[in-house]
């Protein structure tokens, strides 16, 4: 059995199109009509990337996707919408969704996004030590189990979030530009996405450090990128 894709759009016509050709591409597909039907078909369903309109009846993308990050806080979210604004881009990037995609768009595009989002957050695309777990000061990642804590207590991380600090940590001290940061954890055909990984590491920040204005782990190399080094 193929990946299972779940497709949320309100337009009919749409839905239709995008699973037939994922069908053609080894793919499963369950579909929603609107929010509240989605956050339903991911409570009940096994999901392994879901493909989530913005712009829909009873709820809207991003209010479904707050509640899909409680269910199930792993699972891979593209949203699909017809606004160009880079800031509703970086709304849905800010909330957890781990790409976003414009209409109208080909489905050769969204087959090849949506792999490349599968791949990076895919288990054995980190690049594993020899031990499971993974401590760095109060930050402790267990990598068989793709959990992480700060000071035992559990994080709750999107996958490209967990990526970016497996890729940091594992390597304390080495300096990421954005454009290496973002072909390790997101894939070359994202490089010219630069502002994105910037609203990723945001993100991250929020969650692992006490002070996120004066990170103790993850530090910003000023025109370079990022790196992992914990200040005492």
């Amino acid at each position: 059995m193929g990946q299972v894709i779940a497709v949320v759009d309100d337009e009919v016509k749409i839905r239709e199109m995008i699973q037939s050709y994922l069908h053609n591409e080894g793919f499963e597909t369950v579909e929603a009509g609107d929010g509240v039907s989605a956050v339903h078909l991911i409570e009940t369903h096994k999901v392994d990337l879901v493909l989530l309109d913005v712009m829909m009846p009873k709820m809207d993308g991003f209010q479904a996707l707050r509640e899909i990050r409680i269910i199930k806080r792993k699972i891979p979210v593209i949203m699909l919408t017809a606004k160009s604004e880079e800031i509703d881009k970086l709304l849905g990037l800010e909330m957890g969704a781990d790409d976003y995609i414009t209409k109208p768009f080909s489905m050769r595009e969204l087959a090849a996004r949506m792999r490349a989002v599968l791949r990076r957050t895919t288990p054995d695309e980190i690049d594993v030590e020899s031990d499971e777990l993974l401590i760095r000061g109060e930050i402790e990642i267990n990598l068989s189990t793709y959990e992480v804590r700060v000071s035992d207590e559990p994080l709750n991380l999107t996958p490209t979030e967990y990526k970016i600090l497996v890729t940091l940590a594992q390597k304390p001290g080495r300096v990421y530009s954005r454009l290496q940061l973002m072909d390790s954890v997101m894939g070359e055909a994202f490089i010219n996405y630069e502002r994105s990984i910037d609203t990723h590491v945001s993100n991250l920040r929020k969650k692992v450090e006490k002070d996120p204005a004066h990170p103790r782990y993850i530090h910003t190399v000023y025109g370079i990128g990022y790196r992992f080094g914990e200040k005492k």
